[in-house]
């Protein structure tokens, strides 16, 4: 007998449940066609159904303590995406975004991120998705998608939607008698390579692991400390040090969202230069903190280094709200909604700044007591 989706992923959504973020990682993995197709049917354009898909995903595992019922984890991820992408358009009529007109701007702030070839690729592809759901019925969609993204496979399908193959089968017959199946199939070859890759659910794991784009250096650095007295040769590549690297990445992923919304050159220019910074201290502090264990002895060195390293990523943080504030105050003046999403982005811009500087103090105390150097050890 076949085992049913939901019974294959039963065991990770209950690891999951209990705080197990690499069994979250692999559910993304494996959920992420079915729910970025969900959200591509909705709003109808590639970018954004990857935004929503990643909100989703960030949003489960936040909620999910509350699931009651591990095997209705998937209805109650569709349910989110469905709500999200909703939302999503809401909003987007909300700010009154005009596509044509922000054409240019959107190609400028992505510039610095991809090829042009890239873009245009990209764009060509957006369209041509775009007008296939335009020509297909509204409860055809999320099948269609879904369908090629996972080769063809109804039975698949079926079980990530919660439909019966039957009704997957009809739907699909449908769709093909009120389309050319030869342009069908051309159109199947152009879902399969949008679907999300291995980027997308890296990209789920390093917004779980980054609360802030500097903050995030706090936790991996510091956490990596502990291990970096065990290197006695070669201090340089101590765990401390390659935490700064993690690091460093945090910084790079986190503040790529602020540079594409810059809203003018001047804005982009000094993100950009705080970016910068924020990564030579990043990988300074590394260093630092490395020296610090291999050269002294007892907990006041790293604890030193521990404190100017966040008081650094303590002055980013604060400089970058800084210079995107006057942008975030100007569209919460548009609407309630944007008003809302400005209180938000506040809150979890210095709840992540708390928390990296939290988890990152109480490594770096575990790893000292781990190694004998604290004061009562």
């Amino acid at each position: 007998m076949s085992v049913s989706i939901e019974q294959q992923l039963q065991p990770d959504v209950t690891a999951a449940i209990a705080g197990d973020i690499q069994a979250f990682s692999r559910l993304v993995q494996r959920c992420q066609n079915g729910i970025s197709s969900i959200a591509l049917a909705i709003v109808k354009d590639l970018d954004a159904s990857e935004e929503v898909c990643q909100q989703v995903f960030i949003a489960a595992w936040q909620q999910l303590n509350g699931l009651q019922n591990p095997a209705s984890f998937l209805p109650w991820l569709r349910q989110i995406t469905r709500y999200r992408a909703y939302s999503y358009l809401r909003e987007q009529r909300d700010a009154q975004i005009e596509r044509g007109t922000d054409a240019e701007a959107l190609l400028e702030s992505f510039a610095s991120d991809s090829s042009p070839a890239d873009e245009l690729l990209r764009s060509e592809q957006a369209t041509l998705i775009r007008n296939l759901l335009d020509e297909l019925p509204p409860e055809s969609r999320e099948i269609v998608l879904l369908f090629y993204r996972e080769e063809q496979n109804s039975q698949q399908v079926a079980s990530l939607l919660g439909l019966t193959e039957t009704n997957v089968r009809k739907k699909l017959q449908r769709v093909r008698e009120m389309l050319k199946e030869q342009l069908l199939a051309r159109y199947g070859k152009l879902i399969l390579s949008t679907a999300p890759g291995v980027g997308l659910s890296s990209a789920v794991l390093s917004a779980l692991l980054v609360g802030s784009p500097p903050a995030a250096a706090a936790t991996a650095s510091a956490m990596a400390a502990q291990s970096s007295g065990l290197a006695k040769f070669g201090w340089l590549f101590s765990g401390a040090l390659f935490g700064a690297l993690g690091g460093m990445l945090g910084v790079l992923l986190g503040m790529r969202a602020p540079l594409k919304n810059a809203a003018s050159n001047h804005e982009r220019s000094r993100l950009l230069r705080y970016r910068n910074q924020a990564l030579a201290w990043v990988g300074f502090s590394g260093i630092l903190l490395a020296a610090a264990y291999e050269f002294t002895a007892g907990a006041i060195a790293p604890l030193l280094a521990f404190v100017l390293f966040m008081t650094g990523v303590a002055y980013l943080q604060l400089r970058v709200w800084q210079t995107i504030k006057p942008r975030l105050l100007a569209k919460a003046a548009q609407s309630a909604a944007a008003k809302r999403q400005y209180r938000n982005n506040l809150l979890w811009c210095w709840f992540g700044m708390l928390g990296g500087a939290t988890a990152g103090f109480a490594g770096l105390i575990a790893g000292l007591v781990k190694n004998g150097r604290w004061f009562w050890s």
